[in-house]
């Protein structure tokens, strides 16, 4: 959803009424952090990613694929058109940060944290997207809303919509406090602008019903995985933190879905 709201680069931490805490972190996407940023995910117990499980077998792909190929995939999309092409070259152009990563580096450094023996251990993972017949009607839903004849008219004005809204976004950015580097934190505001551009727009064609049943579920869904976490899995007596990497843009709407406090669903652990 589109928020005026200026764009966090701090968790957002919230307390579940069953017990631990689910903390929202946020990142850009395909942009490597600095380390004053990193840190602000503090200790956690559990990891979360609002994306289906065969999302980690994506990233050992892509990481393949650049290993053969540097660059591959970053010029894939910036051939293919469309807003997400957008993003990436406007990031392309951020001499300052590390952008256009792949596989994608913020969450892959999380999981791959979480999947380590060494320092505090392993630590379960969680992917919430569900797959059954509610979710798959839900994408079915939003197919149908996307090819409307109004969406079909606004796409001729694409790039007229696009700057419109990187105006938009670059309002509600601002440079990350926690980043001494003027230019390194100057880039992290552009890049944020520019992924906030491509989320709103990508929010926009789906209705405001579609977007809130997609966070309340997921939120339901985090909500049981901390609940697995909760039930038995974290050995010292310490409150469970179930960490969330969200997609700094998304993360207000996440947020608010979990105010709400949706039912939680019960979610297993990833296996190794």
């Amino acid at each position: 959803m589109t928020d005026s709201a200026p764009l966090s680069w701090s968790p957002i931490e919230w307390e579940d009424p069953c017990g631990g805490i689910i903390r929202l972190w946020p990142f850009l996407p395909n942009v490597v952090l600095t380390d004053s940023l990193r840190r602000t995910t503090g200790d956690w117990h559990g990891l979360a990613f609002l994306l289906p499980d065969d999302e980690s077998e994506i990233w050992d792909d892509q990481a393949e694929q650049e290993k053969a190929s540097p660059g591959i995939n970053r010029d894939s999309i910036a051939s293919s058109g469309g807003t997400l092409a957008r993003m990436m070259l406007g990031h392309s152009s951020i001499d300052s940060i590390q952008t256009c990563r792949f596989p994608d580096p913020e969450p892959r450094r999380l999981f791959q944290a979480a999947e380590s023996p060494s320092g505090t251990g392993s630590r379960p993972v969680f992917f919430v997207e569900p797959e059954d017949e509610e979710w798959t009607q839900w994408v079915e839903d939003c197919a149908d809303e996307m090819v409307r004849l109004r969406h079909l008219a606004r796409s001729i004005f694409s790039g007229r919509i696009w700057k419109r809204m990187l105006r938009e976004a670059m309002r509600c950015t601002t440079p990350p406090k926690s980043v001494r580097d003027d230019a390194k934190a100057h880039g992290l505001a552009q890049a944020s602008a520019l992924a906030a551009a491509w989320w709103n727009r990508s929010e926009s064609v789906l209705s405001t019903e579609l977007q809130s049943r997609r966070d309340l579920r997921l939120a339901s869904r985090l909500r049981g995985a901390l609940g697995t976490l909760y039930g038995g899995q974290v050995d010292d007596a310490s409150t469970p933190v179930l960490l969330v990497p969200v997609m700094q843009a998304w993360m207000p709407s996440i947020h608010s879905a979990l105010e709400s406090s949706p039912l939680p669903e019960h979610v297993e652990e990833e296996e190794e």
